[in-house]
């Protein structure tokens, strides 16, 4: 009977533990990271595995300032759709920041281009945590 109490209770905290470490992310986004789009996109979705509310977002052409895009939405979701400016030919990196309901501060960005100008940066995802217990955390990407 104790072996199986211990078993049960190992397997218990394997999943919490399993679970501790899946967090939200950006599923998809429109453009996609890397595409090559013959025309510039007229908004910018991004789609979250869970809800987050969206705090920043932003493009910027390669060499020039960041454009902010909104108005962001207030309430959490999983899917948003914003309205981008008039971009011209070049490599853009659309930048952003959302908070998950666990609390962690997730930030990212991906890349595309418009027209002929070649293949835009790799997509690098980075997650913040705003609870000091998990300062130093680090995980795989």
């Amino acid at each position: 009977m104790k072996t199986k109490l211990t078993i049960s209770i190992a397997a218990l905290l394997a999943v919490v533990g399993q679970l501790a470490y899946a967090h939200t992310e950006l599923s998809q986004s429109m453009p996609a990271d890397k595409a090559v789009l013959e025309a510039a996109p007229k908004e910018v979705m991004l789609h979250f595995s869970e809800p987050v509310r969206l705090t920043a977002l932003s493009v910027q052409k390669q060499g020039e300032s960041k454009q902010s895009l909104g108005p962001l939405p207030a309430d959490a979701g999983e899917d948003f759709l914003v309205g981008a400016p008039t971009l011209s030919d070049g490599q853009y990196t659309v930048s952003w920041r959302a908070l998950s309901e666990d609390t962690h501060v997730m930030t990212g960005e991906f890349a595309f281009t418009v027209g002929a100008g070649g293949a835009p940066a790799q997509q690098t995802p980075h997650e913040e945590s705003t609870e000091d217990s998990h300062s130093g955390h680090s995980e795989p990407h």
